[in-house]
C-alpha cells in the first residue's frame, strides 16, 4: 500500500488428507492459490511429512498476518482422527514460522454470510467473483480452492 499502511495478509487453509485447498489473499485480492495433494500411495506418516513441508513453504512465501483453517465438524471418528492430525501441521507450523496462533471459522458461518448453501454455491460464487483467474477451474479440481477463498474472504470482509 502506497499511504502508509500495511497490507492485510491472510492465508487460508480447507484442510484434508486427501486434497487440502489453500489461498493467500493479499487486502481482499487473491495474490496465490493452490491445492497439497500428497501422493495416494502414501502412508498417514508420509502424507503428514509431505503436509508439513509443503505448508511450512507456503507460510514462509505468504508471511501472512492471520491463518485461516476451517474448524472441524463431527464426522466418522476415523475420518476425524485422521483430519486432526493434518490440522496438527498447520498449527505447528504456524507457531514455528510465524510465531502466530490459527484461527479457526466454521464453514456454516462463512456459507451463510454470503448467503450460500452447498459446495457447488460457493465453487460458482467465487468462480464469478474472481474470473478470469479461477475459469479453467471445475467443481472436482478447485472446490478445495474455492472454499479456502471464501474463508479467506470471509475474515477479510466481515471480522477484520
Amino acid at each position: 500500500m502506497s499511504d502508509g499502511l500495511k497490507s492485510v495478509g491472510i492465508v487460508s487453509f480447507d484442510v484434508s488428507s486427501v486434497s487440502s485447498g489453500w489461498c493467500n489473499l493479499v487486502d481482499g485480492n487473491i495474490y496465490k492459490f493452490g491445492v497439497v495433494q500428497p501422493p495416494k500411495k502414501f502412508s498417514v506418516s508420509q502424507k503428514l511429512y509431505f503436509f508439513d513441508n509443503v505448508i511450512r513453504d507456503i507460510l514462509v512465501m505468504s508471511n501472512p498476518q492471520y491463518v485461516i483453517v476451517e474448524d472441524t465438524y463431527l464426522k466418522n471418528v476415523k475420518t476425524l482422527k485422521t483430519l486432526m492430525q493434518f490440522i496438527g501441521v498447520v498449527n505447528l507450523e504456524c507457531i514455528n514460522v510465524l510465531k502466530r496462533e490459527v484461527i479457526f471459522i466454521s464453514t456454516m458461518k462463512v456459507r451463510s454470510s454470503f448467503g450460500l448453501r452447498s459446495k457447488d454455491q460457493v465453487f460458482e460464487f467465487v468462480k464469478d467473483l474472481y474470473k478470469p483467474m479461477l475459469d479453467s477451474y471445475v467443481f472436482k479440481d478447485g472446490n478445495d480452492i474455492t472454499d479456502s477463498i471464501l474463508q479467506a474472504l470471509y475474515y477479510y470482509k466481515f471480522v477484520l
